[in-house]
């Protein structure tokens, strides 16, 4: 009995495969990748996009994310300070890349966007022999290299230390402050004493 079923299994198979061998021309199911592409659906979820001018540095995308795969650095406000970095809207970005080695292309990092500026687009051919190429860098659109960690590690100095700087001014306009209310407070106990002792004179 096993033996039928697997006979008649087979001979559907080849005859499958005969009807296609013989009207190959009208029932072409291969193409010539890469020279020759399908028709990518409108719904693909290929590789990531970003649209740099549009971000706001928000981490919704990345907070969402349910395998952690998207990286976010800079500097958020109007006039950011990082030299060299890419401009966003009202932010000032140093690093933005998924990684593909863990990536499971959900889509969810598209829904939370404020400005709509991540997406997954139609391109799907992105592929290497090393994990460690398999990081991409969407400021740049290319593969996340050595050089832009270096760049990121200056960044993240950079802003710690323009940090630091902004701290330590808004302290000394604090303490500016405080001793003006103190002169300020101190005139006035001169004042007050110099009218008593103009009464007690009287």
């Amino acid at each position: 009995m096993n033996i039928f079923k697997v006979a008649r299994s087979i001979w559907i198979g080849m005859g499958i495969t005969l009807k296609y061998f013989l009207n190959h021309k009208k029932t072409l199911c291969t193409i010539q990748y890469p020279k020759e592409k399908d028709l990518i659906p409108a719904r693909h979820r290929g590789i990531h996009y970003l649209e740099t001018e549009k971000c706001v540095m928000c981490w919704k995308c990345s907070d969402i994310c349910p395998v952690d795969c998207i990286y976010i650095e800079g500097v958020r406000g109007a006039d950011g300070p990082l030299q060299g970095g890419y401009r966003g809207q009202k932010a000032t970005l140093s690093k933005f890349t998924v990684d593909y080695t863990v990536c499971i292309f959900c889509g969810l990092c598209e829904e939370p966007c404020p400005p709509k500026c991540i997406w997954l687009g139609p391109e799907f051919d992105y592929h290497s022999t090393d994990r460690t190429m398999m990081e991409k860098n969407l400021l740049t659109d290319e593969v996340y290299t050595e050089g832009d960690e270096v760049f990121v590690e200056w960044a993240r100095g950079e802003n710690n230390r323009l940090q630091e700087e902004k701290k330590k001014q808004k302290e000394a306009e604090k303490a500016a402050k405080e001793a003006e209310k103190a002169a300020a407070a101190a005139a006035e106990t001169e004042e007050e004493g110099s009218d008593a002792e103009g009464e007690s004179a009287e």
